[in-house]
């Protein structure tokens, strides 16, 4: 496969005495004192003109990028300022009249970031209900400081952009660990390769649950005479009215949330028990409310959508795919020692196919995610004892076997296997509920959408999960001021499945190929580096570069690598329809010479 690098040079990794029998209470004093042999690199010299808001990107992985970053010739240099927006209820952006309620049914960060910004247009009596409990602070580092506590996600550019926009991307950053570059391991590169991308925004890594713990932060400090966040309740019932709007039905759910959940966002893993429900004492809540928002994740679990999925008249249909390259996964931490940088995103590999990446936090340690086949018996069964992941990680990931603690690999061994989410897009060209001009008038119009993974589920390898989330969100937003001269805040629904439904499928479209095998992942990175550096004018880069061009939507990336595709295809098919002319000709012409040869030889 020809390097999608800009740069490569081997990181030297000097011993490291590392105790490997109990985790260091912190990183430095799992290093050596004095200085560090590797530093990490001034990439600001690279972009020298770039503000903050103008960030250096490398890998866009939630879990990891598993291809390498881009070539500095083939990135996109479009700097994207964030609107001029204002403080909680200033008016700056036109809005609609609200309607007199909003239950949005999940606060995972799609839900919150959904809830700052209707927060920020002025909207009161905005409610968020949550199954899982309320996560800690994202102050609390002796809680965010264990590896075990929550997988951690990249915020990349998309993401940045949107949370800049909302006003919350500084608060968000701080609890953010930035990532420059990545250290890739391999049988064919079995001492480490080290590469260095230069790209406008830096992936920001940060655990789950401290993004969900961020932002309800920032809507308790900022928006809480407008929002009220209610943790530990689900939605279990939703039924349409007349008039557009829903009848809810919330109550009490004993969920506790897994720090070993799948996917960028929501996850159905998660351990969830409806206690015994008694009407009369008013446990179950049941209300109507004009405009829902569905941001729980894809399966049945989530009531909006389920019920958008049900309801023969709305157009916003699930469609789900079989998992046709399924992996199983277990966390390890990894007690990185002074000597190796702590902004990159780490990555090694076996000849069997096993990965692990490991990405840093902001308190220094790596969160690894070792993902396995679950068809590999030999390999699971390696990681049910403590004795037996030791010897397997000294043979196969000697990188990082002197930074794992015994006490940790225990922890590992008793913990289940968990699975990455399964593909699933919101069809029917239609995100919302479509309301009937001929509603009931005498109710309250109302409506009802879908966003975050509710319309696009995809695995975690390129952090398009939570950062396409926030996305939806601003577009959301977009449609809202789009509305205002109409003064119904409903005709936003319409528009934003207009602008959005195509770019949910095409995103979903675009990872399903990510996920393939040589035919589909890497037969066209192959093409698409070869062709755009012959024909750089013709030919755009490969698609996971497309997806960090943040002025690009999904569908136009989508139909863009269409079109260079069949030229591709076109181009060799010509040169092989050539070749094959040159070959005749010159087999036709050996011929000739030949019967020439053989009768000249007759007639002698």
């Amino acid at each position: 496969m020809p390097s999608l690098t800009m740069s490569s040079t081997l990181v030297v990794r000097p011993p490291v005495a590392v105790s490997r029998t109990k985790r260091p209470s912190s990183r430095a004093t799992a290093r050596p004192h004095g200085p560090s042999p590797i530093r990490p690199v001034d990439v600001s010299r690279w972009s020298p003109g770039l503000s903050r808001r103008g960030r250096l990107v490398s890998t866009p992985g939630a879990i990891a990028d598993p291809e390498p970053p881009s070539s500095s010739n083939s990135a996109s240099t479009v700097i994207v300022d964030a609107p001029d927006v204002g403080a909680h209820g200033s008016g700056i952006a036109p809005s609609p009249p609200q309607p007199s309620k909003t239950v949005i049914v999940g606060g995972g960060p799609s839900g919150l970031f959904a809830a700052i910004m209707l927060a920020r247009r002025g909207w009161r009596n905005i409610e968020v209900w949550e199954r899982l409990q309320r996560p800690p602070s994202p102050d609390a580092n002796e809680i965010w400081g264990d590896p075990n506590r929550s997988y951690c996600i990249g915020v990349s550019g998309r993401g940045q952009i949107a949370l800049e926009r909302m006003g919350c991307v500084d608060r968000v950053l701080s609890y953010c660990k930035t990532v420059n570059s990545r250290m890739d391991w391999s049988p064919q590169n079995p001492e480490g390769k080290e590469t260095i991308s230069n790209k406008q925004y830096a992936t920001q890594v940060i655990q789950r649950d401290r993004l969900v713990a961020a932002l309800l932060k920032e809507v308790e400090e900022k928006y809480a005479d407008a929002v009220t966040v209610t943790h530990g309740v689900q939605c279990v019932s939703c039924e349409w009215t007349g008039a557009g709007g829903a009848i809810l039905t919330r109550q009490p759910t004993e969920c506790r949330s897994d720090e070993h959940k799948s996917g960028d966002e929501e996850d159905d893993d998660e351990t969830c028990e409806a206690p015994p429900v008694d009407d009369e004492a008013g446990v179950r809540v049941t209300v109507p409310v004009p405009f829902v928002v569905g941001a729980e994740g894809a399966s049945r679990r989530n009531a909006v959508a389920r019920a958008m999925d049900d309801d023969d008249a709305c157009d916003a249909k699930m469609v789900r795919f079989e998992d046709t390259n399924p992996r199983v996964y277990k966390t390890i931490p990894i007690n990185l020692p002074e000597s190796y940088r702590d902004d990159l995103n780490y990555s090694a590999r076996t000849k069997g196919g096993v990965a692990l990446e490991a990405l840093p936090t902001k308190e220094g340690l790596l969160v690894g995610i070792l993902l396995v086949k679950p068809g590999d018996k030999e390999t699971c069964a390696k990681l049910e004892s403590r004795e037996s992941l030791r010897k397997y990680f000294d043979e196969d990931f000697p990188m990082f076997t002197d930074f794992i603690t015994d006490e940790d690999l225990e922890l590992m061994a008793k913990r289940p296997l968990s699975t990455l989410p399964t593909f699933a897009y919101c069809g029917g060209d239609s995100l919302h509920r479509r309301v009937a001009e001929d509603g009931d008038s005498s109710q309250e119009a109302g409506g009802a959408c879908l966003l975050g993974d509710s319309i696009h589920t995809v695995k975690p390898y390129f952090g398009l999960g939570v950062n396409s989330a926030f996305e939806d969100v601003t577009i959301l937003d977009d449609c809202l001021t789009s509305a205002a001269g109409s003064g119904k805040w409903t005709e936003a629904l319409a528009d934003y499945s207009k602008r959005r439904a195509e770019d949910a499928k095409a995103l979903v479209d675009i990872s399903r190929s990510f996920d393939g095998g040589f035919l589909t992942f890497v037969l066209p990175l192959i093409l698409d580096g070869i062709f755009s550096k012959l024909l750089p004018n013709v030919f755009m880069p490969n698609t996971i570069q497309m997806t960090q061009k943040y002025d690009w939507r999904f569908s136009q990336v989508a139909k863009r690598k269409r079109r260079d595709r069949a030229l591709q295809v076109a181009i060799l098919a010509s040169a092989l329809g050539a070749v094959g002319t040159v070959a005749f000709m010159v087999v036709r012409t050996l011929v000739g010479l030949m019967i020439g040869a053989m009768t000249g030889g007759l007639a002698a």
